[in-house]
Parts: C-alpha cells; sequence; structure tokens
C-alpha cells in the first residue's frame, strides 16, 4: 500500500482532508497494529504530500497513457512501440534490438526480477540471474561480474533479502561468476506498506571476438534452437495456477550452459538470442525491425523442444508457446552440424526448428505459410492476466501519439538542463 500515492490520489479528487487522514490510519492498523503514532504519521504524510505538490512544475505532465495500457512491460506491440522511443531518448543504437549494450569490449545487461515472484523471492533472484547472464553470453561474451539492487517493501520480512541474495548466488557461484557490487534499499522508504519487493540484476562481461548481434543474420541462416525449460514466468504460470512441479523445472541453466557449449565455434555462429519475453513471436519482430527479414520455422520441431512438463501445462492451459518466455536458445548459422554435435557433447537437447528467409507477409511464418502474429501483450500466463486480456482501450496508433507525447516533454526538459549544464548556469 503506497500511503503517498493514495494520499496524492485523494487530494487530487477533492476529497476532504479528515477522511483522507482516516483512511491513512486505517491502512497503518492494518499493517502495523494500532499505535499511538498512527494518527502522527497519517498527518504528516499528508502534509508531505501538500508540500510536494507546491513542486509541480518538478514534476511530469500526464498525457493520459497508463504503463499497463500502454503495454509497458507486457513484451507485445506497445511494449515494441515504447521501447524504440525510450530508444530515441536515450540515443541508444537500436541497429540490433539486443538486450545487451556494447562500449568497446565491454558489454552489460540488467534484468528486474520477475513482477509476480515477489512473495518468492528465491526464485526471484535466480531468474534474474540468469537472464542478465544469458543476455550478455548470447552476444558472445564471458561474463566477469554482477552487481545486485534490490529494494523492500517497510514491512517485508528481512528473510526475503537473505533468500533473494541465495538465489542469485546459486546462479552466480554455479558457473563461477562473482558478485560485485549491489544496493538494498526500501522501496518508497517509511511511506510504503506491505511486503512486496523490488530490483534487478546487471551483469557485465568480455566480448571474445565480434558481437553476435541480431543485425548479423542474414537471408539462408538455419535457426537452431536449444531445449527450453522455462524461467519466471513459467515459474510465475505454475505458482499461480497452482500446478505442481513446473517450478522444480525451471531450476536449471541449461541455456547458460548452451551458449558456454559453443563459446569455442564462434566462427560458425551468426547470431544468438534468447527465447524470453514475447516468445518467439518478439525476437521475429525484433529481427525484422533491423534486417527485413522472416524466421520460417517448424511448429512441432519448435514445440519438441520445450521441456515437456512445462508443454503440457501450456496446452493444458491454453497458452501460446510461441508467444512466452520458454528460455531456449537461438543461434543462426550457416553450419548446424557443427554446433549441434557441440551441444550434444555438453548433454543440451537441440534441433534444427527454421530458417531465415526474404521478408514474407509477417517477421515470422511457419513452413505452411500461416503467419504467427505477436499480440498487444505476451500469453495472458496468470489467472489474472487471462481476466484482463491481451487488447488496450487504445489503438496503436493512439498509443503512439501519447507515447511521442511524453516523448518530446521529456526531451525539452533534458535539452533545458543539458543547456544550463553546458553553459554553466545550471
Amino acid at each position: 500500500m503506497d500511503l503517498e500515492g493514495l494520499a496524492r490520489k485523494m487530494l487530487e479528487k477533492g476529497i476532504e482532508r479528515n477522511i483522507v487522514r482516516q483512511r491513512l490510519i486505517e491502512w497503518l492498523e492494518f499493517y502495523k497494529g494500532k499505535r499511538n503514532l498512527n494518527s502522527s504519521v497519517a498527518e504528516h504524510v499528508i502534509k508531505e504530500v501538500e508540500n510536494s505538490m507546491m513542486f509541480s512544475n518538478l514534476g511530469f505532465s500526464k498525457v493520459g497513457l497508463s504503463a499497463g495500457d500502454g503495454g509497458l512491460g507486457s513484451r507485445g506491440l506497445g511494449d515494441n512501440i515504447i521501447h524504440l522511443k525510450l530508444f530515441e531518448l536515450s540515443k541508444r543504437a537500436i541497429e540490433s534490438f539486443d538486450d545487451a549494450g556494447v562500449s568497446g569490449d565491454i558489454i552489460v545487461s540488467v534484468d528486474g526480477i520477475h513482477s509476480r515472484l515477489s512473495f518468492f523471492p528465491y526464485l526471484a533472484g535466480f531468474h534474474a540471474t540468469k537472464a542478465t547472464l544469458r543476455d550478455i553470453m548470447v552476444k558472445g561474451a564471458d561474463p566477469i561480474g554482477l552487481m545486485v539492487d534490490i529494494h523492500l517493501s517497510d514491512d517485508s520480512d528481512i528473510s526475503m533479502l537473505f533468500d533473494f541474495e541465495a538465489g542469485v548466488s546459486t546462479v552466480a557461484e554455479a558457473i563461477g561468476v562473482p558478485i560485485l557490487a549491489g544496493s538494498t534499499l526500501r522501496i518508497g522508504g517509511d511511506l510504503v506498506l506491505g511486503e512486496r519487493i523490488s530490483g534487478g540484476i546487471a551483469s557485465v562481461g568480455k566480448l571474445r571476438g565480434q558481437v553476435l548481434s541480431r543485425s548479423r543474420i542474414s537471408k539462408g541462416n538455419k535457426i537452431i534452437m536449444t531445449e527450453g525449460n522455462g524461467g519466471g514466468t513459467i515459474s510465475a504460470m505454475g505458482i499461480f495456477h497452482g500446478i505442481d512441479g513446473i517450478v522444480e523445472e525451471t531450476l536449471k541453466i541449461k541455456d547458460l550452459e548452451a551458449c558456454m557449449a559453443v563459446k569455442d565455434l564462434e566462427k560458425y555462429i551468426v547470431s544468438m538470442t534468447d527465447v524470453t519475453n514475447g516468445g518467439i513471436r518478439a525476437d521475429a519482430l525484433e529481427i525484422a525491425e533491423v534486417t527485413n527479414l522472416s524466421l520460417v520455422i517448424d511448429e512441432e520441431a519448435f514445440l519438441s523442444l520445450i521441456n515437456p512438463k512445462v508443454r503440457s501445462a501450456l496446452e493444458e492451459l491454453g497458452l501460446d508457446p510461441f508467444g512466452l518466455s520458454v528460455d531456449s536458445i537461438l543461434i543462426f548459422t550457416n553450419e548446424p552440424d557443427k554446433i549441434l554435435e557441440a551441444l550434444k557433447n555438453h548433454g543440451i537437447k537441440a534441433d534444427v526448428i527454421g530458417e531465415v528467409q526474404s521478408g514474407k507477409s509477417y517477421p515470422i511464418v511457419t513452413k505452411a505459410g500461416k503467419e504467427m502474429r505477436p499480440s498487444f501483450r505476451e500469453s495472458p500466463y496468470t489467472p489474472v492476466k487471462s481476466i484482463i486480456g491481451n487488447t488496450s482501450p487504445f489503438s496503436l496508433d493512439q498509443i503512439r501519439e501519447k507515447v511521442q507525447e511524453a516523448f518530446l516533454q521529456a526531451q525539452k526538459k533534458k535539452e533545458k538542463v543539458l543547456k544550463n549544464l553546458k553553459t554553466g548556469t545550471g
């Protein structure tokens, strides 16, 4: 419960101050019990909010598009629109649309913890660590260190912090990568009640040679896919649908082992990426953004490489396996036999699932010619997500317009402060 956000919302709506105060006291009693200072805390929360509202010029101007309605973080078409504009604002190159960034021979990546794994901190730490390491390893880097950023709400039990760190260090020790730095804070300080955690893991690596970016993918490349046992998304699916045995299948590092298994064969590898957020549908969309090429895949070959228990659960729930993170590795190569042999020698299941062809009707199609269009959001893998649905009240054009408006406002503020800094007037 965000006391500051609640107070701000009620005051903005013109709700009487004494009612706002009473609501805050109710929430404080719910989480903290009946304490003499609850009334004083509530009063000072209101006072702080009222004071802060005098500085609206330092805040932001709403454009009328919420993160949820815009699809932010939901790994679909809306998220793609938003991230293109973020790249423009930060002046990050989008030639490759890769998850990792490169400077010289140093490569970095950061992955936030899965939003639904707050009450399962070990899993949150494990899967976020695996994800960030995978992002740099598929680009041809040897990881040299990790950084941890974890935020706990005021009522989070301290054991959540240690459980999270245990998840991170499990993966780190499994592949011999040290944890170099970290930050531990509370979400909103004293003003956010509850037990939810948030944060992320960053990784740093050193490139062995060329960056195996998506921009290198070319017509005729064969597409190898390794076994997919799932990660944070599949864990959340199993937990919130109450399916036994799914989480245990995700506690593997076959994706990282696959990257290590082919590290000496980079002269035969054109590019690598992972089948994660938004599934292979989203991967194909991003690849098409930078190459204008299409992936033509064999549906059954793809499905055969998903962990049998995970695949069975997806089928039982009616979820789209092509629109979800399955944590496989995609390897684009002109020498598939050499790659497959190396993977087999390391006990990793893999097969050729398709090839890259000239741009088709859509970024990914089946061998039979069926289009596999990405959705507004990734396949709804929890009961709540299925109720909310996979659409937005805004059209894609409306989302683009509102995102552009937010971008221009932020760009103007950035340019003003930069000008002051460069002229020494700031």
